[in-house]
């Protein structure tokens, strides 16, 4: 490779962006290494690879030789890097999303009616009102009129309701109801 096309940056083993303090590291590891009277570098061409380290050193260490190099090698370069472009976050567009579902959830509510409470199916399950009938068997009621009471749990006929709860027998045969009373 000619002396105009060599790569300073290659021959140090750095990025183009590198400082002059990771510069001198990579110089002096590089040195170390192929130093011709090294026990390590034993290559015939390592008076040549000193060289061009030494020339790459004494290039990119002076911050006025290192400029010009530079402006020559960029322009010579048929790849130069990339330049890093960062994203850009869509807080507009997020909070444009985000504010028109906010008022279709509203516009939704409000054109919405009430949800009508469910009428009693006759099956006991948890939270139904129930009264008790003359045989002393649960039945199910809408809450909205007196009841005696409210289911917490069905239980088992061999099973015992907590304490803090009545057990009154299904009037489907199903099992028991433990109710809290209204009181």
């Amino acid at each position: 490779m000619s002396q105009q096309n060599q790569n300073y940056y290659a021959v140090l083993g750095v990025a183009p962006t590198a400082s002059t303090e990771q510069l001198r590291d990579a110089y002096r590891e590089k040195v170390r290494i192929i130093h011709p009277d090294s026990a390590v570098a034993a290559s015939p061409t390592a008076s040549l690879q000193m060289a061009e380290v030494v020339r790459a050193w004494s290039t990119l260490s002076n911050p006025d030789l290192r400029r010009a190099y530079d402006e020559d090698f960029l322009e010579s370069d048929p790849f130069p890097p990339a330049p890093i472009v960062r994203g850009h976050f869509p807080k507009g567009l997020i909070g444009g999303i985000l504010a028109v579902g906010i008022l279709g959830v509203l516009a939704l509510d409000a054109m919405s009616s009430p949800i009508a409470p469910a009428k009693p199916d006759g099956l006991l399950q948890s939270g139904s009102c129930v009264v008790v009938d003359a045989n002393k068997l649960a039945v199910e009621v809408g809450c909205e009129v007196v009841h005696y009471g409210v289911v917490r749990q069905l239980v088992g006929f061999d099973m015992t309701c907590p304490s803090d709860t009545e057990s009154i027998r299904d009037r489907q045969g199903m099992g028991q109801a433990c109710v809290v009373p209204s009181h």
